[in-house]
């Protein structure tokens, strides 16, 4: 062993491992390095590796035996070490309590249909688990949420893009993207419940995950709106309902159940203040004549503005509605909202003032609608 250039003879991937700190007079102080609770620790061992070259280059046997010794020392400690942070961690794994994967999901569905807004969280979370139930088949009641590994999660991530449905059609990449991302939400859950020690998706590389496709939103021009009205019903409260979004960009969740007590008149203005449903912001927004003409001619104000049928019956005359239009894009409700953020887009309106006007978290969700429209770029091309 010689001490001008040591090397410690460290096993790989061991938990503790054993180093040299230089001494002032050339030699090394030995120390056991090692990591607890994403914490590093430092242990001295009081063991020293001396030169053991003199100055005319020679070796001095009793020195370099003496070292010989104390690195077998060192490495004995380390080994005592190592073996006692296992029988620790073993342990600490074994005080957490087993959970079946299917249960937990289950409790996580019921969670959600009673503190978010709305079903369509638990309703994504009910497919994921029809999904889990294909997929493990007999194994369903055996697979606790340890057993989720990322090997788990690969071959979860096969099965979602081979699966095929009952129309014989694969899953689309935003549908499988979709499935995956729950999972992985139901995963981070229980790490916060500390039923598992991380979320193994975290342990995945990104090319590994499904890349959902990159759609261009549907949105109406003018243009189609115009001859939506030309062969709309004048008397429809669907078809009201779906202009008044147009023109403020409200959801489905948020027209439905807004009522005359929404509606204020303020400095000669109609003014609606409202608490948007899926995100619980207030959302306080001057109406517009175009909006305020979709308004229905109540004499006694009160109660829900638009008495909308079942989601099923409107949705089945939005469609045929657009189709007598010669509308040839898939138009439902939520393509109004899509509508009055390009349209404001396309006007030149701030992308900030249009972030304000549709309630949204972050401007990046507000940023496709800007990027959905063209005539601004050419408007600035035209400028050269």
């Amino acid at each position: 062993m010689v001490t001008a250039n040591l090397q410690i003879p460290n096993p790989p991937h061991s938990l503790v491992r054993v180093y040299g700190k230089k001494t002032c007079n050339g030699g090394y102080s030995l120390y056991l390095n090692y990591t607890i609770n994403k914490k590093r620790h430092q242990h001295c061992l009081r063991l020293y590796i001396e030169p053991d070259i003199n100055e005319r280059g020679k070796v001095d046997k009793l020195i370099r035996l003496q070292n010989l010794k104390a690195m077998n020392n060192a490495m004995t400690r380390r080994m005592e070490m190592e073996e006692h942070l296992l029988d620790k961690m073993t342990q600490e794994d074994n005080l957490i309590p087993k959970v079946l994967l299917i249960n937990y999901l289950n409790d996580f569905i019921e969670e959600s249909r009673t503190f978010r807004k709305g079903n369509s969280y638990a309703f994504i979370l009910q497919h994921l688990a029809y999904h889990l139930k294909r997929f493990l088949g007999g194994q369903i009641n055996r697979v606790t949420l340890e057993d989720v590994t990322p090997e788990f999660c690969r071959k979860f991530i096969v099965y979602l893009k081979t699966v095929k449905k009952r129309d014989n059609k694969k899953l689309s990449p935003t549908t499988a993207s979709q499935y995956l991302c729950f999972l992985k939400s139901t995963l981070n859950n229980a790490l916060k419940d500390d039923l598992i020690n991380c979320n193994p998706f975290d342990k995945l590389k990104k090319h590994e995950m499904i890349v959902r496709a990159d759609k261009p939103r549907c949105y109406l021009t003018e243009r189609e709106l115009m001859r939506l009205k030309a062969k709309g019903d004048p008397d429809s409260v669907v078809e009201k309902a779906f202009f008044f979004a147009c023109y403020t960009g409200l959801r489905y969740s948020d027209v439905s159940q807004l009522s005359w007590e929404d509606l204020q008149i303020e400095n000669g203005n109609m003014e609606m203040n409202i608490v948007m449903k899926k995100t619980d912001k207030c959302l306080k927004m001057k109406l517009s004549k175009k909006a305020m003409a979709q308004l229905p001619q109540e004499i006694e104000r009160k109660g829900k503005i638009f008495q909308l049928p079942s989601r099923t019956t409107m949705m089945r005359h939005i469609k045929q509605w657009s189709m007598s239009a010669h509308i040839n894009k898939n138009v439902v409700f939520h393509t109004a909202r899509h509508t009055f953020g390009t349209l404001l887009a396309e006007k030149g309106v701030a992308i900030e003032v249009i972030q304000k006007l549709m309630g949204h978290d972050s401007i990046n969700t507000t940023s496709v609608y800007v990027d959905v429209t063209d005539k601004a770029k050419d408007a600035a091309v035209d400028l050269l």
